[in-house]
């Protein structure tokens, strides 16, 4: 059981050295910051049809499927800006934001993605 335990933390431990740079937060902190955060930059990762079917206010739309694309328009953020990022269960935007964190951004990603946003009653724009 020690051996188990072990390894799980050292897992942790990895996992969290390999992206020091990206904040999983909740939804309730996640807008919280988002709203107080004056250089925010609130990038929604789905595809176009989900975004057009309900999305945070003020997002930008990049496609992270669409990973050439992706790369090209990322190359276009601002860097002095801290990047708040989300989908639609958190695993996409999770992948985004450990790009993203490699390529030089400071990242937020959102746990539990635009699923549990609504969830939490948060508000969509539809």
């Amino acid at each position: 059981i020690f051996s188990i335990i072990a390894s799980l933390f050292m897992s942790c431990c990895q996992i969290k050295a390999n992206n020091p740079e990206i904040d999983v937060i909740s939804p309730e902190e996640f807008q919280s910051r988002l709203t107080t955060d004056p250089k925010a930059y609130l990038l929604d990762v789905r595809k176009p049809d989900e975004f057009a079917e309900g999305h945070l206010a003020g997002a930008h739309l990049i496609d992270w499927l669409d990973n050439d694309i992706f790369k090209l328009k990322a190359k276009d953020l601002d860097k002095s800006k801290t990047i708040y990022i989300y989908c639609r269960s958190g695993r996409r935007s999770n992948d985004a934001a450990r790009y993203l964190s490699k390529h030089g951004y400071k990242v937020v990603d959102m746990d539990g993605g635009i699923l549990s946003w609504d969830a939490h009653g948060l508000p969509i724009e539809r």
